[in-house]
């Protein structure tokens, strides 16, 4: 591509690097190529208030920027905040030639990637090819950036009739697009013809794609196993194939895949929670504690952060611990203060105190306090929380159930929004998660109320000891609940299963006093608990 000779002296350049010698040096590359109009930025803060000023035309930023956001965060958040033009070439520099670090760069589509050291002539044709990529595809990205994806494929057609060189990448872009509009059929046609010219991974991984999209999983997955083997393919590859075996019910599976992707890439956000998810799913806390502190880790400095990973942390912690011992919650509920103390400091305040109140309340159920477990629930602001998003709400509901009180339960979960056409493994993770609590919750409300209708007709056939042995299979499933609290302990008072010893019936029967009262009961309910109320307490 041949530029005019003042070419570059009418571009706007940023250099982003947090060592002088090296800002220097690149700057005086540039100045030999003409540029006059260069800033310069020793870290991302500085970046970001630069770009919200002014719109460059080129952005040189190193990976490594010190204390603070990195390379990647830093362009992540140019993108996600529209700080950089659509034409805005950039290019990130490293020394970095990890693994994991190179595909976090590409994940991200940079123009290009610069391995350190360079010379001037090499960064004089990196430009230029950047520079040449934009000006044929650039109202292509644009639609893109804007979701506009009938004007996307209506660009898609301009740039093939004016470029021949670039005519596989607008074919790539192209297939891309007819994905987004749902057009798999003529998405799977475009790869098709590409494939017959050439053994292109990236076609290959774009028939797989529109295969998943078809319902067609078996093809699809074969391809995508073939392309997991390709370096180029292999992340993207691995992220669809977990996203079949979620959709087939194979969690184990789509948990293991997924894992490698996050090994591959640890900086993308939504995989990292996605495995969370699938870890949940499993029962593995390990892994799912492992992915909510490295989201957590991740996210700082990003755009990413959100109060939500503090609290998606602390929730793990708290799922673990109710099957730990006291010694081993104790622990725990150290560690969730210290966590507490962190995001007080970090996020607002109303949204705050909304999300510990959740945390409180599941803490004080495990400390049997449940008045005070009660009291804190009560006192939530449901708009505030929900507003937080699936995962907030989600733990609202699951807290309220732990309290006893299932009704509370279905109507919190039933306030989450789920998404429509969005196959992305976080977001399906997501609701995979939700659909298992609310389906292995409502198995446990039907199999508890049909024991509690047993129970009430044992009872009233005076066969005690039976009735005492049906709510006692129920209380074990909610110990919380009032009303099954109520009829065990009414039940016990006439009669106790011979297969059960003393010491059991005494425990019993203290928990049925603590759950009956710490909650705020009715008429009937105090008459009958003060019905009994002596001679439990005597037990």
């Amino acid at each position: 591509m041949a530029l005019p000779s003042n070419f570059f002296s009418s571009q706007s350049v940023l250099i982003i690097d947090d060592i002088d010698t090296i800002r220097s040096a690149v700057k005086g590359m540039l100045q030999m190529l003409g540029c006059k109009d260069i800033s310069v930025a020793s870290n991302g803060e500085r970046a970001l208030v630069l770009c919200e000023k002014s719109k460059y035309d080129f952005i040189l930023c190193d990976f490594n920027l010190g204390k603070g956001k990195d390379g990647y965060q830093l362009f992540e958040e140019l993108k996600l905040r529209s700080l950089m033009k659509p034409s805005t070439v950039f290019i990130l520099i490293s020394a970095e030639t990890a693994l994991q670090v190179v595909h976090g760069l590409v994940e991200l589509q940079p123009d290009d990637y610069l391995l350190k050291p360079f010379s001037y002539k090499k960064l004089e044709t990196r430009l230029v090819r950047a520079l040449e990529k934009r000006k044929v595809l650039g109202k292509i990205y644009d639609s893109l950036a804007i979701k506009d994806y009938h004007k996307a494929l209506a660009e898609c057609a301009l740039a093939a009739k004016v470029s021949e060189k670039y005519g596989l990448a607008i074919m790539r872009l192209k297939g891309e697009v007819l994905l987004h509009l749902q057009q798999a059929q003529a998405a799977l046609g475009l790869y098709n013809g590409v494939l017959t010219l050439r053994d292109f991974s990236w076609a290959k991984l774009g028939k797989a794609v529109a295969y998943y999209h078809l319902h067609d999983y078996t093809r699809s997955a074969e391809l995508l196993n073939d392309l997991c083997e390709v370096p180029e393919t292999r992340i993207e590859a691995l992220n669809w194939l977990s996203s079949i075996y979620a959709q087939r019910e194979c969690y184990s599976q789509a948990k293991e895949v997924l894992a490698e992707s996050v090994k591959l890439s640890p900086k993308n956000i939504p995989r990292q929670r996605a495995l969370a998810n699938l870890s949940l799913l499993e029962g593995d806390w390990l892994v799912a504690q492992r992915c909510f502190k490295t989201v957590l880790e991740n996210t700082r400095f990003s755009v990413h952060e959100h109060i939500n990973h503090h609290f998606n942390y602390i929730h793990c912690l708290l799922d673990k611990a109710q099957i730990g011992s006291e010694l081993q919650q104790a622990k725990t509920f150290s560690q969730i203060q210290a966590i507490l103390k962190n995001a007080a400091q970090r996020f607002d305040k109303a949204y705050f105190n909304e999300l510990e109140k959740i945390v409180f309340a599941r803490i004080m159920v495990m400390k049997k306090r449940l008045k005070s477990a009660l009291a804190s629930l009560t006192d939530c602001d449901v708009a505030i929380i929900t507003s937080c998003g699936k995962e907030s709400t989600l733990s609202l509901s699951k807290a309220w159930f732990e309290l006893g009180n299932y009704e509370k339960h279905d109507q919190i979960i039933a306030l989450i929004k789920l998404p429509d056409n969005d196959n992305s493994i976080e977001v399906m993770s997501e609701l995979l998660l939700i659909s298992r609590q609310q389906q292995d919750n409502k198995n446990k409300i039907s199999k508890l109320l049909s024991l509690n209708e047993q129970g009430i007709k044992l009872f009233q056939s005076g066969l005690y000891p039976a009735s005492s042995s049906l709510f006692l299979e129920a209380h074990e499933i909610m110990p919380n609940n009032m009303a099954l609290a109520l009829n065990l302990g009414q039940s016990l008072t006439k009669g106790w299963p011979n297969t059960e010893s003393f010491a059991r019936k005494k425990r019993t029967a203290k928990t049925c006093i603590d759950v009956i009262e710490a909650t705020l009961l009715d008429e009937y309910a105090t008459k009958r608990y003060g019905s009994i109320e002596r001679e439990l307490k005597a037990i």
